[in-house]
C-alpha cells in the first residue's frame, strides 16, 4: 500500500467538491469518487442526480459505495501531510533561535561600529581644537617677537641718531674755536656742511637698518 500511494498524485486524494483530503470516500456507478458528507449534500440542493465531474445523469439517486482502498489512502495521505507539517514546525522553531541570534550579534556589530565612528570624530574634533590653539600661541609668539624686534632697532635708530648728532655738533664746535677770527658767515658755512655730512651719514645708517628689519621679517 505504500507502494502504491508514491504512484498517486496529491490530486487523487482530493475531493472535486470541497477540494480537500477524502472523509469517508465513496463511489458513484461512474467510478468517481467523493467524500460522504459532500455528494449526499450536492444531491440534497440539486432535482437531478448527476456526477460533478462528468456529468452523468441517474433517472434515481444511486447507491454510495464505500471506497476502502481510496479510504485508507487518504487516512495515509493525511497522516504523512501532518507529519511533514509538524517536522516543518519543529525545524522552524529551531531555526528560529538561530536567526535571532544572528540577527543580535549584527546588531551588536553596528552598534560597535557607530560607538567606534563618534569616538573616532570626537577625537579628530580634539585634534584639530589643539593644533589650532598651538598654531594661534606660535603666531602670537612670533608677532611678538617681530615688533620686539622692530621696537628694539628704532631705539637703537634714535639712540645712534642721537649719538651721532651729538658727535658732529662735538667736532664742529671744537672746529670752530680752532679757527680764530672765523666771521659769522664761514661759522655758518662749516656748520651746514657738517649738518649735511651729518644727514648723508644719517641716511645711509637708516637704509641699513631697513634692509635688515626687513630680512628679520
Amino acid at each position: 500500500m505504500s507502494a502504491a500511494s508514491c504512484l498517486l498524485t496529491e490530486d487523487q486524494f482530493l475531493c472535486s467538491i470541497c477540494l480537500d483530503v477524502f472523509t469517508d470516500p465513496v463511489s458513484i456507478p461512474c467510478g468517481h469518487n467523493f467524500c460522504k458528507d459532500c455528494i449526499t449534500e450536492h444531491w440534497n440542493i440539486n432535482v437531478q442526480c448527476r456526477c460533478p465531474n462528468c456529468n452523468k445523469r441517474y433517472n434515481k439517486r444511486p447507491e454510495l459505495q464505500i471506497n476502502t482502498f481510496i479510504s485508507e489512502m487518504a487516512a495515509q495521505f493525511r497522516q504523512s501531510a501532518q507529519q511533514k507539517t509538524s517536522r516543518s514546525s519543529s525545524e522552524q522553531q529551531v531555526v528560529k533561535p538561530e536567526v535571532h541570534q544572528m540577527i543580535q550579534k549584527r546588531r551588536l556589530k553596528i552598534e560597535e561600529i557607530k560607538a567606534s565612528v563618534q569616538l573616532s570624530n570626537k577625537d579628530a574634533d580634539r585634534e584639530i581644537a589643539e593644533g589650532v590653539q598651538v598654531f594661534t600661541a606660535l603666531k602670537e609668539s612670533v608677532e611678538r617677537g617681530q615688533a620686539e624686534l622692530i621696537k628694539t632697532i628704532e631705539e637703537k635708530q634714535r639712540t645712534t641718531e642721537k649719538q651721532a648728532e651729538d658727535f658732529i655738533k662735538d667736532e664742529l664746535s671744537t672746529d670752530i674755536s680752532l679757527c680764530p677770527g672765523t666771521s659769522p658767515a664761514v661759522d655758518s658755512f662749516l656748520f651746514l656742511s657738517y649738518k649735511g655730512l651729518f644727514l648723508i651719514l644719517l641716511c645711509k645708517m637708516l637704509s641699513l637698518l631697513l634692509i635688515v628689519a626687513n630680512n628679520l621679517q
